[in-house]
């Protein structure tokens, strides 16, 4: 015989019991405690059914895509995703998934160029792009609307430019006296990345045949370092150790990192930013790691460097990259020449 469940017997007789539902309280009724408990299993079913009606919306996709992308992404990507996802549901979140449009996701990356910069505009899109595939293929939408939209025509680019040759002095002048010198000199000499030059170690420099390995980098989260490997096999490479570098490194290269805490851990975020702020504030430098690794590659231009061979030492992927670089390296050596020749004309 079934068991139901025993509820409060009110004075007219009626069997009660009164479930908080959404915030607000709601009373079943009935002749007995089976006719109350088939009440309530009645009203659960009514309200499954309608959950599963219930249009999906963007946030709700949104969030199953996190879920499932999250571990795969590199720490470097997963900085801009995120970002770009919560934009994403701050804009069309509470819509239905399968309502939002071609039109309406334009509009908003055009509203999006207006704003930043193409590459955060073009990350944007493709997170909206991947969150609506997730619901075209799990069959929430009929089609994905966004990939019929094309990031806005002439968008701003940020270009990191390349040190002046004042800022070059500089570095050359204060690597050997000034503290941390030798880190800005080493991504001039080498071109490294900053969790590149930050990842080395005393058994990646090889004297014997003048090359330095590149193996591994460091990255931050929060304020702790973390090691990863080169994200494309270009990454992973050997670039020649210059005379001027070596004379700049210890003669007795430590065993671990070149760069390091007293416990020979890599630098924390905070320990690397406050050494690189006393390194600029003594030496005068003003320029950021990155914009010394592009004065590396404005030295192989410089040097007549092949295109080609400046991508496998700069470590780019892509060629494109590389002749980006160049092209603007070019572009100011044409301009640098026209002013030249204004006055021996």
């Amino acid at each position: 015989m079934a068991r139901y469940p025993k509820y409060y017997v009110r004075p007219d007789g009626l069997h009660e019991t009164i479930l908080r539902i959404n915030g607000k309280r709601k009373a079943f009724r009935g002749k007995t405690d089976k006719e109350v408990w088939e009440k309530v299993k009645a009203f659960d079913r009514a309200q499954a059914q309608q959950e599963a009606e219930k249009p999906v919306t963007f946030a709700q996709i949104a969030a199953a895509w996190w879920e499932e992308i999250e571990p795969t992404l590199s720490p470097t990507t997963t900085k801009g995703y995120r970002p770009a996802m919560q934009r994403a549901v701050d804009e069309f979140g509470d819509r239905a998934v399968a309502s939002i449009t071609a039109q309406e996701i334009d509009a908003y990356i055009k509203w999006f160029g207006a704003k930043y910069a193409r590459k955060t505009v073009v990350t944007q899109l493709q997170v909206i792009r991947q969150i609506i595939r997730k619901a075209e293929v799990e069959g929430q939408a009929t089609y994905n609307p966004a990939t019929a939209v094309r990031p806005p025509k002439n968008l701003k680019q940020t270009r990191r430019l390349a040190p002046a040759k004042d800022q070059i002095r500089l570095i050359k002048q204060h690597a050997a006296d000034t503290p941390f010198g030798l880190f800005a000199a080493l991504v001039y000499y080498t071109g490294c990345r900053r969790g590149e030059a930050l990842g080395l170690m005393g058994a990646d420099i090889d004297r014997k045949e003048k090359r330095i390995h590149i193996r591994r980098s460091v990255y931050y989260m929060s304020n702790s370092p973390h090691l990863k490997t080169p994200k494309t096999e270009a990454g992973t490479r050997d670039i020649p150790l210059l005379p001027a570098l070596e004379e700049l490194l210890p003669k007795k290269l430590p065993a671990g990192y070149i760069f390091a805490e007293p416990d020979g851990s890599p630098l924390t975020a905070k320990h690397f930013e406050a050494m690189y702020d006393a390194y600029r504030n003594a030496s005068g430098v003003i320029v950021t790691p990155h914009q010394i690794r592009h004065g590396y590659a404005t030295a192989l231009f410089e040097c007549g460097i092949e295109p080609k061979t400046a991508q496998v030492l700069l470590g780019h992927a892509q060629i494109s990259t590389t002749m980006d670089i160049y092209t603007h390296v070019c572009a100011d050596a044409i301009a640098a020449a026209a002013e030249k020749m204004k006055a021996g004309f």
